[in-house]
């Protein structure tokens, strides 16, 4: 009797379903990032100067114009308000004057640019910090100490006391020569700069003032 061999069998070896596992990966990761969007809740709208409106209050770094943001007025998050808006602004006239369009509100004390770069279609904002405000130029109506050294600290006294009062406020710097400040108040009898430099809008005024004493 003949021996044969016997006939060869062919291993069927299950194939592995590799797909699975990044898929599940996937779904996971989603799962998670859909968790973490849900549970920081609503975010606040950034700002789009069109939107904002005189009196509107702001948070954030407006060093930082894409991370300010809207803010209800009188919550500890509210940094700035806006006092001033002006349309038609390019970011390259606001950065070179250093937002001197703003010295015409009262109580500002920086400033926003929103728009695109090399456009003249922005928006300056004039805002005032509601945190920290800068110091107060003198108005009209207001009464300085009478010895110079003390008025040029720019201490406000009742005007039954003092020694000046103001009668104009120019936006104008004094200087030695060909200075024309006051020139339009007559009754001029000294003037005094008012300067205030530092982070946020630099300005400078002249007070005309009236000799009380």
């Amino acid at each position: 009797m003949e021996n044969y061999p016997a006939p060869a069998v062919e291993q069927m070896v299950p194939q592995k379903k590799t797909w699975i596992i990044p898929v599940v990966i996937l779904g996971a990761i989603g799962l998670i990032v859909l968790a973490f969007v849900l549970a920081r809740g609503p975010r606040a709208e950034p700002v789009t100067a069109p939107s904002v409106e005189v009196g509107t209050c702001l948070k954030g770094d407006i060093n930082n114009a894409v991370g300010v943001k809207n803010a209800e007025c009188g919550t500890p998050e509210a940094n700035f308000e806006v006092v001033g808006k002006q349309d038609g602004r390019s970011e390259i006239e606001v950065r070179v004057t250093g937002g001197m369009y703003c010295d015409e509100y009262s109580d500002v004390d920086a400033y926003l640019f929103q728009g695109k770069q090399a456009s003249t279609e922005g928006v300056l904002l004039c805002l005032e910090d509601l945190k920290n405000p800068g110091q107060r130029a003198p108005v009209v109506g207001d009464c300085l100490p009478g010895d110079a050294v003390e008025a040029k600290k720019l201490a406000k006294v009742d005007c039954a006391v003092a020694g000046y009062k103001v009668l104009a406020v120019e936006k104008k710097s004094a200087v030695a020569y060909g200075d024309d400040t006051c020139a339009q108040v007559p009754s001029t009898d000294a003037k005094l700069t008012w300067r205030r430099v530092g982070p946020g809008l630099s300005q400078e005024r002249v007070l005309c003032l009236d000799k009380l004493k």
